[in-house]
């Protein structure tokens, strides 16, 4: 009896042994760590700590990375709409029929609704231009806002304004500290809090819908667009003088577009350089961790065979003993 139970204690040990190898030979690394640092785990704890940084600065630039994505996306597609071939011809002064002009305030219709959906884009369920608010709107909505301009302007001018003063009213609408603060943006102020993603590099999120150049591209278009609200409509001459407003506007607003996509695309190679160095940082620390706890895979082989062989070999004595005990009893 006393003999089986040794068998069975080295029996168990040796299967624990199988167990640990077996673990070794799969992942390439040493299941007992203390032994492989000789209890000293400093060194493995700093390139664990640092291994734990490098991915939190990885995903944290890759983030980053993604929204300046999505709002220089957004910029390159109210820049095209800017640039508006068919505005163009306003610009020039040119005497467009009544159709002509229709459909020239639909398109500055179109373009607005079409710049306040952008500006209202949210990714991952973040606003990209509400600033601190991000869990709502940017902006208001386009319709409610352009009744909003013609509702204050009515009231600022009864009688009617002529094109100029729309035009002027309009850009007042949308000027810092105007109606457009007030009640057209949504969002909250510039989040003021940088992301760092070490090595001295950090990118913050200082675009919102309260940029001047998107202050211009609203404003343009809402010039252009007031006219669906039924202003000058007997009046032709005012209604190409307010398009042509609009177009001059949207130049402006291009030029004002292209300065803010340069300013992202800074903040964008930063992001990039940030993720860059992280992912490098990562995997100099995953190399030096398997430098430390790698498993020879031909010792490892070895041991685990040699295991298992003494494993059998018990099981074979373990066995022998139980016929002997059977063939005693039977005695």
């Amino acid at each position: 009896m006393s003999h089986r139970l040794a068998l069975q204690r080295q029996g168990a040990g040796l299967k624990r042994s199988i167990a640990t190898l077996s673990q070794d030979m799969t992942t390439g690394l040493v299941k007992d760590k203390s032994d492989r640092v000789k209890g000293d785990f400093a060194t493995l704890a700093t390139i664990n700590n640092a291994l734990h940084m490098a991915t939190a600065r990885k995903d944290t630039a890759r983030s980053a990375g993604m929204v300046f994505a999505a709002q220089q996306a957004i910029l390159d597609d109210l820049g095209a709409q800017a640039q508006s071939g068919f505005l163009e011809e306003f610009k020039r002064g040119a005497a467009p029929s009544q159709s002509a002009l229709a459909w020239g305030t639909r398109l500055m219709e179109d373009g607005f609704r079409h710049a306040v959906a952008q500006l209202n884009t949210s990714l991952g369920g973040r606003a990209l231009f509400a600033g601190t608010a991000t869990d709502g709107a940017a902006v208001m909505a386009a319709d409610d806002m352009l009744d909003a301009i013609f509702q204050d302007m009515m009231a600022a001018y009864p009688a009617g304004p002529d094109a100029d003063t729309a035009h002027e009213f309009i850009a007042a609408w949308f000027a810092v500290g105007g109606p457009f603060d007030i009640s057209g943006y949504l969002g909250g102020p510039q989040i003021p809090a940088k992301l760092d993603l070490g090595h001295g590099i950090t990118v913050g999120f200082e675009m919102t819908a309260q940029d001047p150049a998107f202050r211009q591209v609203l404003g343009a278009f809402a010039t252009g667009a007031i006219l669906s609200k039924g202003v000058f409509a007997a009046d032709q001459a005012a209604q190409q003088a307010l398009l042509a407003h609009a177009s001059h506007g949207l130049g402006a607003a291009h030029h004002s577009l292209i300065g803010l996509s340069a300013r992202l695309g800074a903040a964008e190679a930063r992001a990039s350089a940030g993720l860059a160095r992280a992912e490098a940082e990562h995997t100099a620390m995953s190399i030096a961790r398997v430098e430390i706890l790698a498993a020879d895979p031909y010792e490892t082989a070895m041991q685990l065979e040699q295991a298992m062989t003494q494993l059998d070999l018990i099981y074979n004595l373990t066995a022998r003993l139980s016929r002997l005990s059977l063939a005693n009893y039977l005695r």
